[in-house]
């Protein structure tokens, strides 16, 4: 944190203070699992595909992150 930025919150105009924190808050705002989905998941041994943290072909803890280029 700068002193510009502390001398601008204490001493600069309302509205504008106002509306940068409300610009802030808005990119502060993390995504919710409802919006982004289930992660992708890849078993290492057998490839299945799917959301679930242990693999149901192979019973064991092998998921890991697909990595593919989302559009």
């Amino acid at each position: 944190m700068s002193m510009v930025w502390l001398w601008n919150r204490i001493f600069g105009e309302p509205r504008r203070i106002e509306l940068e924190e409300r610009a802030e808050k808005q990119t502060r705002v993390p995504l919710r699992a409802t919006e982004t989905g289930p992660p992708e998941l890849v078993c290492r041994v057998c490839r299945y595909e799917g959301p679930e943290r242990y693999c149901p072909t192979c019973l064991a803890d092998t998921m890991k992150e697909a990595r593919r280029k989302r559009p």
